[in-house]
């Protein structure tokens, strides 16, 4: 990412906000405060120094705040919603500007910085980039010094390109995992070429790519097989196939870092575990390409019926 060093890992936060993921008995659902303030800090001192949140996920932002607000050494990713009217319309250029420095004026709040490191538009679509209003609305609240970075968080090829050929968004967040590898060929390319950060999230499919697969619900059979498909291609067990999920993510040298959801210790450990790793092998690597999954209602997990 220009001008910052960054982590491998990446930490995200949705789950400490918001219940978030495959409902397992027992391991489910948001952390008590003071044990995600906890975790939080526990990331920070392994080494994470890049934490991504959003005002949508939940109280997110606040226990950043809480946990390393007063850190100079922590890197928030926060992201802001373009507003649309009830017709799917973009409102006037002045509302959308208020609608931006209100959004922008709350994240500061809550995560204790009076200058925000990256802002994010928050799935951003083709459409945010038919004009220049958008863009130069931000990059205009760039240059007033609310945040210091302009990011894009995106889920399809068309919007990441979007994006790259806008040309003043300085990171790119993308889905990308072992089954979900969509992003690899053209528009990791397409990005570094522009000189842009990639991030990448969903490394681990909303936990798919994780013991918890085995508690998926029926209708989601097809994706738990596909998960055991990939554990056979790369003669492992459901115990090792968090960690080489995220080594996985790690054998791309275009990424800049690679986003991470926890919601406990031991979770953060497997992650930290998969970094000492290391990239793949590149003769494991190699066999991977096959194992990328089609349809998108097995990696769109917005089609997912998951509450």
């Amino acid at each position: 990412m220009t001008g910052l060093e960054v982590s491998a890992l990446s930490l995200g936060t949705v789950a400490l906000g918001v219940d978030y993921g495959i409902d397992v008995p027992g391991d489910f659902g948001c952390p008590l405060e003071e044990d995600s303030i906890a975790l939080l800090k526990t990331a920070a001192a392994a080494g994470i120094n890049l934490f991504d949140t959003a005002p949508a996920y939940g109280t997110s932002e606040q226990l950043l705040g809480k946990a390393l607000g007063s850190s100079s050494q922590a890197l928030f990713a926060s992201k802001v919603t373009i507003p649309r009217d009830d017709a799917g319309n973009f409102p006037p250029q002045e509302d959308i500007r208020a609608h931006l420095i209100a959004s922008l004026q709350a994240s500061r709040s809550h995560l204790c910085k009076e200058v925000l490191d990256v802002v994010q538009i928050h799935n951003a679509t083709v459409e945010m980039f038919a004009d220049e209003t958008i863009s130069c609305i931000l990059l205009d609240l760039k240059q007033q010094g609310l945040f210091r970075f302009l990011g894009a968080s995106v889920y399809t090829e068309a919007e990441a390109f979007a994006v790259i050929a806008s040309g003043c968004f300085e990171l790119l967040q993308v889905p990308f995992s072992i089954l979900d590898q969509r992003m690899a060929n053209r528009v990791f390319p397409a990005a570094k070429a522009a000189g842009m950060a990639i991030m990448c999230r969903s490394a681990l499919l909303k936990g798919v790519l994780s013991p918890k697969a085995q508690w998926l619900p029926a209708e989601m059979a097809e994706l738990r097989t596909q998960v055991v498909r990939v554990m056979n291609a790369l003669e492992i067990s459901w115990h090792e196939i968090t960690e080489m999920a995220l080594r996985f993510c790690l054998s791309f040298p275009q990424v800049s870092t690679v986003l991470i959801g926890v919601r406990t210790n031991e979770e953060l450990l497997v992650a930290l575990r998969a970094v000492e790793a290391g990239p793949l092998p590149p003769e494991l690597l190699a066999g991977t390409a096959s194992l990328s999954l089609v349809e998108e209602s097995l990696w769109n997990p917005a089609r997912w019926p998951l509450a």
